[in-house]
């Protein structure tokens, strides 16, 4: 093409510039049209990147050309077909439509005469009618086309003829100097704006795409099209995803050498690096890859030298394939290691390609793993220690990358980390206090009560000691999984009066004496002043429970709905799961049984049971008090069948599982069964010389197995010694032996003892058993009534009564497992219906059909029938519905 610049006239630039977005462009361009018809010729030159929309715009030109009756002619050139001469000429003249007047010169004459023939040819055509010459891809016309084309824009102003040349922005200052020289209008396009997106996108109808579709493609029309097809279909976000990542393929293929390579570097990257760091990744000139970036720039898809939007980056990456992948990720990880970036950001990239072949990368690799455990980057960090152990040789090497995985690995998932904890256990004088204070950890939570003693011990032994905060945490934890024993308190850590050991220590007799005061500031300082962390969890869920004791209930959820949420956010599966079930429990100490049972289960489904550990206890105790209380038996007889490790039942969450089994065998007529659990109870604690009667009150659930089975006088006992070792302050222990008390003695003194018992609980925070003793006071007062002839139900506060409403409609409280005979061989109930006969009664008052009951207490339809007869009998009732207002004073006592 450049043997033609002797035929121009140089010196003057005609252009006339104009910067616009193809929708602008095709406005503008649209106008010229209108014009040449009207008989004024023009020359357009369109200049953009790659997919800036060029040939968009000259198919739409074209076709408005068409439908104004406008005769076109049309070529496009190619990088393959630059040589061809003459190629372009023939696309321009094959439309049928041409005369012979135009077609004829081809054939005669030399080169010369045939482009001044065809040149005189069309203009003469363009003055009896007017004519449109598109071309698309003009840096690609071969030299005899672009000579014609030259003649024909020197003469577009004399005749009604249009041309509308497209070129790439670099070519208009280069090689396009000799069309550049000619007069012409300029447009150069820009990309979309979010308003120019918004008219395209009317049609699909989603608020916010055009800002959306603007902020991934930066206005690139061939990106921006892309995702309106997408948004024009079921605009799900897999699909608009899709379509995203095939755009931008496409886009870098078109670019070709070197830039694609260049583009791909970028993203492998995807590091604000030097186009230096990028051309050694892409295996390209400096200048090249400066070059390319500036195109990348413009087109939209990058800044700087990284890519603007991540799932850009992300395409791109996703289209490597193989060997080639691995070489790009390995020859970033060389090229960011060489120039001292971060650890973390040269391990991505040794384990994205799955080798660390060099000497260098093994250290990159674990120290990467510790750096991103600081932002709780559990997943990473595991991947970049397991590359490590596929590539360490020395022993050495795999014992620390082994105790480093033990370390991490247990946040979300323990039981991969159980294979780890052997190499902290072999590890001896070896482990440093971050190894002892994992095994510490792991020993705890698996129930492995030796291993957890010998690593606390060593802790005080160590020639580095421990800080007082994270002794006061694992002192902490300590009790809470085995409570306050000789052994435990020989190996804790002395108090010398340290603020941190002091406040553990007076928190941690909340296991001893229930909430108060001192607990409860202590719990507050715990809480206030302990991050979220490994060693800390137990501390913390043990604060939280404190307040609860103390009736602090709103504060104690509180803190551990927040805790929670801080979990989830920082991955940690294994502390949102613990706290969860911690929450569950106080949901049922409040009375809310529905959204107790929601919780526990919720959070059991974090976890699968090897993952729990000794703590599955927890949830499942919850979810097995929680059925219970919603006389839901059915459910809870399930929650029994799941299995429980032998070792839970060495710890204080075996002893809770243990107590809520053996409420739930007195629920269901079992009280040999739930004697035989709460001797378990009184056993598991005796052998650890403990006494929690603030968590397991075992006398008093003893003494109430007791009164169910005829043994009035031995209950009272029980129920003596509950009170005579339960401390001042705490009221739960006080409550449940009042309750014993009242049921078991002296008839003029129950209304007495209940209150007692009442206002107890209260103090406790224990809604859930404040309702219950609520109910039986309101039972008696019906009975004391009918005695007089009147019928009156006894009044119920109004926080007992809403704590309960809030069960599932369908499911009856059940009448509270403390109601026992009395000594005259009565239960306390109108009437002195029989247990079996109260509990028939209540399920059929709350609806249920007779298959419903016998399903739920476990026993033949036939049975429910005898025992509705003789309840009706005793009552005086007929039938179902005046049974169901003779019970509804009970009912309202929940």
């Amino acid at each position: 093409m450049t043997a033609c610049v002797e035929e121009l006239t140089m010196g003057v630039n005609w252009g006339q510039n104009r910067r616009n977005d193809p929708q602008e462009a095709l406005a503008f361009i649209e106008g010229l049209l209108i014009e040449c018809d009207a008989g004024a010729g023009e020359t357009v030159l369109v200049g953009g990147g790659p997919a800036s929309g060029k040939s968009q715009v000259q198919n739409r030109v074209v076709a408005r050309a068409r439908e104004l009756g406008i005769l076109t002619l049309t070529a496009a050139g190619a990088a393959d077909e630059r040589d061809v001469d003459g190629g372009v000429i023939d696309q321009l003249l094959a439309g049928p439509a041409l005369p012979r007047a135009v077609t004829g010169p081809l054939t005669e004459g030399d080169a010369d005469e045939r482009i001044a023939g065809l040149a005189s040819a069309v203009h003469r055509l363009a003055r009896e009618r007017a004519v449109l010459v598109a071309v698309d891809d003009l840096h690609h016309v071969d030299e005899t086309s672009a000579r014609l084309l030259l003649r024909l824009q020197r003469r577009t102003r004399s005749s009604s003829l249009l041309l509308v040349l497209s070129h790439p922005d670099s070519w208009y200052t280069g090689d396009g100097l000799p069309f550049a020289a000619q007069p012409h209008r300029h447009v150069q396009l820009t990309p979309l704006s979010v308003a120019a997106i918004a008219e395209l996108v009317a049609a699909a109808g989603h608020d916010g795409v055009p800002e959306r579709i603007h902020e991934l493609t930066a206005g690139n029309p061939l990106l921006v099209n892309a995702l309106l097809d997408a948004y024009r279909g079921d605009a799900d976000d897999s699909r608009v995803g899709l379509a995203y990542s095939e755009a931008v393929q496409r886009l870098l293929h078109r670019y070709g050498s070197p830039l694609r390579e260049v583009a791909t570097a970028i993203a492998v990257l995807d590091t604000d690096v030097t186009t230096d760091a990028v051309a050694a990744v892409a295996g390209v000139d400096p200048l090249d890859a400066e070059a390319s970036a500036g195109v990348l720039a413009d087109s939209g898809l990058v800044t700087g030298v990284r890519f603007r939007q991540r799932p850009a980056a992300a395409a791109v990456v996703g289209g490597l394939r193989g060997p080639e992948k691995v070489r790009l990720h390995v020859r970033a990880a060389e090229v960011k290691h060489a120039r001292g970036l971060a650890a973390a950001d040269v391990a991505r990239h040794l384990v994205a390609a799955g080798e660390a072949a060099a000497d260098w990368a093994l250290p990159v690799l674990v120290e990467a793993a510790e750096q991103v455990m600081l932002g709780d980057d559990v997943d990473f960090a595991t991947r970049c220690l397991k590359l490590a152990a596929s590539v360490s040789t020395a022993k050495w090497e795999q014992q620390t990358i082994s105790q480093l995985l033990a370390k991490i690995t247990w946040r979300v998932n323990p039981a991969a980390a159980a294979p780890h904890l052997e190499c902290l256990r072999r590890g001896g004088d070896q482990l440093d206090q971050s190894d002892r204070i994992a095994l510490v950890r792991q020993s705890l939570w698996f129930g492995e009560r030796e291993t957890f003693e010998r690593a606390f011990t060593a802790l005080g032994d160590d020639v580095e000691p421990l800080d007082p905060r994270t002794a006061a945490e694992l002192s902490l934890a300590g009790q809470w999984h085995y409570g306050v024993t000789p052994a435990l308190a020989e190996t804790a850590v002395p108090e010398s009066g340290d603020p941190w050991l002091h406040t553990a220590n007076t928190l941690g007799a909340v296991w001893r004496t229930g909430g108060g005061e001192a607990t409860s500031a202590c719990a507050e300082r715990i809480l206030q002043n302990c991050r979220l962390s490994d060693t800390s969890l137990e501390a913390l869920a043990t604060a939280i429970l404190a307040l609860a004791y103390d009736g602090k209930a709103d504060r104690a959820e509180g803190w551990c709905t927040s805790l929670g949420e801080e979990a989830e956010y920082r991955g940690a599966v294994t502390w949102k799961a613990m706290l969860d079930a911690l929450g569950a429990s106080l949901v049922l100490r409040r009375g809310d049984v529905a959204a107790a049972t929601e919780q526990a289960a919720r959070a059991l489904a974090l976890l699968d049971a090897p993952n729990w550990g000794v703590a599955i206890s927890y949830p499942l105790a919850t979810l097995l008090s929680a059925h219970t209380a919603a006389g839901a038996f059915k459910a809870a007889a399930a929650v029994l069948r799941r299995p429980v490790p032998d070792v839970v039942f060495t710890t204080l969450g075996g002893v809770r599982y243990l107590r809520a089994r053996g409420q739930f065998h007195l629920a269901t007529n079992r009280g040999l069964a739930a004697v035989s659990d709460f001797q378990q109870c009184q056993r598991i604690l005796r052998e650890r010389n403990l006494d929690l009667p603030a968590i397991v009150p075992w006398r008093t659930d003893l003494a109430e197995a007791n009164l169910r089975l005829g043994n009035p006088t031995l209950a009272v006992e029980l129920a003596k010694q509950q009170l005579g070792c339960s401390a001042p302050t705490d009221s739960y222990s006080q409550g449940s032996a009042l309750r014993v008390l009242a049921l078991a003695g002296d008839s003029a003194a129950r209304p007495g003892l209940l209150n007692r018992a009442a206002e107890a609980f209260k103090a406790s925070g224990d809604r859930l058993e404040l309702a219950k003793t609520l109910r039986t006071l309101n039972q008696l007062g019906q009975r004391a009534e009918r005695s007089a002839g009147l019928v009156k139900p006894v009044h119920v506060p109004r926080q007992a009564s809403s704590a309960a409403s809030r069960a599932p409609a369908p499911r009856p409280v059940p009448r509270p497992v403390t109601a026992a005979p009395e000594p005259d061989g009565g239960t306390g109930n109108p009437v002195a219906l029989s247990e079996a006969e109260l509990r028939v009664a209540e399920l059929a008052a709350h609806g249920r059909t007779n298959r419903q009951i016998s399903e739920a207490l476990y026993i033949t339809v036939s049975t429910v029938e005898q025992h509705l007869t003789r309840v009706y009998r005793k009552l005086g009732v007929p039938g179902r519905s005046a049974l169901a207002n003779e019970l509804a004073g009970a009912e309202s006592g929940l």
